[in-house]
């Protein structure tokens, strides 16, 4: 029997990419498929930079949020450290495009990850890739999120589990 991918809960309610309660967010559905995230984005007229294509900014801000998720199929709470877009072609408003993500690497606290956004007739528009430093979640809760984020026991499994620990404690989550 073939695998079904499998949607995932959004980061939060107020995110910018997958929140619901986000009124000019991107509300981006995340789906897992083996070790790989998706989601199909269609921007809208409000996501417009120069007339009739996607703003680059929100274009990054879609990878970014996706990245985001794969940091639940590794399991680990981490932060962007650097993010590439290489753009293709225009992104069009109103054309469906499907980012596709994935981890590619750990090297130490670091995460690299790769995606790209495709049309439905097969062209890629856009790729990127990240880097991620891993935290603790104590990093979150500095910043507001509470032991009750429904976030919290997904990127928290290993750690909260007693597995592999993150990282250092005394440094910077940017840092190398």
């Amino acid at each position: 029997m073939a695998r079904q991918p499998v949607l995932m809960a959004s980061h939060s309610p107020e995110c910018y990419g997958c929140g619901d309660d986000n009124a000019t967010g991107l509300r981006m559905q995340v789906w897992r498929d083996g070790d790989e995230v998706f989601s199909d984005v269609t921007f809208q007229p409000q996501h417009t930079g120069a007339p009739g294509i996607t703003h680059g900014g929100v274009v990054s801000a879609a990878c970014d949020d996706l990245f985001g998720f794969v940091l639940f199929v590794a399991e680990q709470p981490g932060v962007t450290s650097t993010l590439t877009v290489e753009y293709r072609s225009p992104v069009e408003i109103g054309v469906p495009h499907r980012i596709t993500a994935r981890l590619d690497q750990r090297e130490g606290r670091k995460l690299h990850m790769s995606a790209e956004g495709t049309r439905p007739d097969g062209k890629v528009c856009f790729s990127a890739r990240a880097v991620f430093q891993v935290v603790e979640l104590a990093h979150f809760q500095r910043y507001g999120m509470t032991l009750s984020h429904p976030g919290l026991a997904i990127l928290g499994r290993r750690a909260l589990a007693g597995g592999d620990p993150p990282g250092p404690t005394d440094t910077h989550p940017y840092a190398e």
